[in-house]
């Protein structure tokens, strides 16, 4: 299994550090969180590993979200320590969804950068969407399909809808080609689309959980995310300024700041 651990030299061993897991959305690898991954290793220890059929990881026999949920409990189980884990974008569904159902494999805090949110007609249409381009890709055999998917127009028409901030779009644009088109097959990344278009990320009970949204996000409206998380008094919320759904990439500074301060706070007084 591949995974990236980013270790810098500072006065704290690496053995004190508390462990910190990064998964990643749709299309990526670990690279897409990498430069979160870099600033949160000062006081971390930091996992990205490629969800499986990413990167170079094979894909899962079973590649739908159960799958995801408990390759993750496995992979959560193998570390030295419990750790903390953020999911971004499609990742937050598949953390959000492990951690509701295994919620004593991770500590008490968790992140989730970008979350999918999606009401009732958002969810029909999407849905819909998603049926609509397996039909019009299906006549491709799967070679071709896989390399029209993983092309640079693809990759820059998916880059240029997520980037709020056009100021690094050029090089935005750059990452997502590099990156997003290491998945195993079209049939895997139809399976990863399809997670992504039929399901919501949801809010495991008894966590403390930080969410970071993009102002500018055009995949979840930033006023579906205010509403979902009204009135929850185990969430906070942040909204980035000066960005979209690419906010690791937009803006990894303020979003690694605001995660490291958000997990080192003490935790919140139970009610009991």
């Amino acid at each position: 299994m591949t995974q990236l651990k980013t270790k810098f030299t500072n006065n704290t061993s690496d053995a004190d550090k508390p462990i910190i897991i990064l998964i990643h959305g749709l299309r990526g690898d670990h690279h897409g969180l990498q430069k979160i991954a870099q600033r949160l290793s000062q006081q971390f220890t930091v996992i990205a590993p490629d969800l499986p059929g990413s990167g170079v990881a094979p894909a899962l026999k079973e590649h739908n979200l159960e799958g995801y949920i408990l390759w993750l409990h496995q992979f959560c189980r193998r570390q030295p320590q419990k750790p903390y884990i953020l999911g971004h974008s499609m990742g937050s569904i598949i953390v959000s969804h492990f951690v509701a159902q295994y919620p004593d494999d991770v500590q008490s805090k968790m992140v989730l950068l970008a979350p999918i949110f999606r009401g009732k007609v958002a969810m029909r249409i999407s849905k819909m969407n998603y049926y609509l381009l397996s039909i019009i890709l299906a006549p491709l055999p799967s070679g071709p399909k896989h390399r029209l998917l993983a092309s640079r127009p693809v990759s820059y028409c998916i880059s240029h809808f997520l980037t709020y901030d056009k100021t690094q779009q050029k090089h935005i644009d750059q990452l997502h080609y590099q990156y997003s088109g290491r998945f195993a097959s079209a049939q895997s990344l139809f399976a990863d689309t399809k997670i992504s278009m039929s399901k919501t990320t949801i809010f495991p009970p008894n966590k403390e959980i930080l969410i970071c949204f993009g102002l500018h996000d055009r995949l979840s409206p930033v006023r579906l995310a205010r509403r979902k998380v009204k009135n929850l008094d185990n969430v906070t919320y942040y909204e980035i300024s000066n960005a979209g759904h690419l906010l690791n990439y937009e803006q990894p500074t303020a979003v690694a700041r605001i995660i490291t301060e958000f997990i080192l706070l003490p935790p919140r007084p139970s009610d009991g």
